[in-house]
């Protein structure tokens, strides 16, 4: 059962504004919220295959094997940098030393 509130001593353009203050807050809480995840760098395709000094086709190979987490957001791959180079400097990717490019 929804819970019913009574208001009163307040006009309709105040409620009005305090309710859109309101909603505003909740609505940054909330973008605030999603980007906490994705709060790192992120990078694209080219940035990656520069820093793993291998071709973009590689890349996507091993996006599609799981060897590399990626996000979408808006049908776009991005990766977090921090997590390419993290996984470079543990030989998850390919076994191999590489060096990292800065």
């Amino acid at each position: 059962m929804k819970e019913q509130v009574l208001i009163t001593d307040v006009s309709f353009d105040d409620f009005i504004s305090a309710l859109a203050e309101k909603m505003s807050i909740e609505h940054r809480k909330t973008k605030s919220y999603e980007f906490e995840q994705l709060d790192q760098e992120l990078i694209k395709i080219p940035e990656v295959a520069k820093i793993l000094q291998v071709s973009e086709v590689t890349v996507h190979s091993w996006k599609k094997a799981g060897k590399i987490p990626f996000y979408l957001i808006s049908n776009r791959v991005y990766f977090k940098k921090n997590e390419v180079i993290s996984a470079l400097k543990k030989n998850e990717i390919n076994g191999t030393n590489i060096e990292v490019l800065k």
